[in-house]
């Protein structure tokens, strides 16, 4: 019988322990995990949808469709045409969403070197470069859940 290795535990335990102290950092600047990851995933990558935004901020369309509501009222996003598409609506981030997530900038690192306090720099390299090499392989699984032994019958 194969027994997994306790890695998705582990990285569960990371993602829960750095929630709280990622929160309070947020929070502090009068945002939630959802629009702070909008505000940079649209910082890296200007002219997406609502849909490719929420799949690339972790959460459902709807959710996603709220918060970016939220940012359009506050001025952190701006919506436009596409002008390859007449109906459909690129999101950009705008000045003021580049100034809120660099007032915050100190804090999420801060964050980040107390999580990675015990390790060097180049753990640290490494560590990323495990982390996105994880990802990536995700992204274009090779396993069939429910193949497994003892299942069907």
């Amino acid at each position: 019988m194969a027994t997994d290795r306790g890695l998705i535990y582990l990285i569960k335990q990371v993602e829960l322990g750095v929630r709280r102290p990622f929160g309070d950092v947020v929070g502090v600047h009068g945002m939630n995990f959802a629009q702070y990851t909008a505000l940079t995933v649209l910082f890296r990558l200007p002219g997406l949808t609502s849909s490719e935004l929420a799949r690339r901020s972790f959460v459902r369309a709807q959710t996603m469709a709220e918060t970016v509501t939220v940012l359009i009222e506050g001025g952190l996003v701006r919506r436009e045409p596409d002008p390859d598409h007449g109906r459909q609506m690129l999101l950009y981030i705008t000045d003021a969403g580049i100034a809120r997530i660099s007032a915050m900038a100190d804090d999420v690192r801060a964050v980040e070197d107390d999580m990675l306090r015990e390790l060097t720099d180049d753990e640290v390299d490494q560590f990323r470069s495990y982390l996105r090499r994880c990802r990536d392989a995700l992204r274009s699984p090779t396993v069939t859940i429910g193949a497994g032994e003892g299942r069907g019958a």
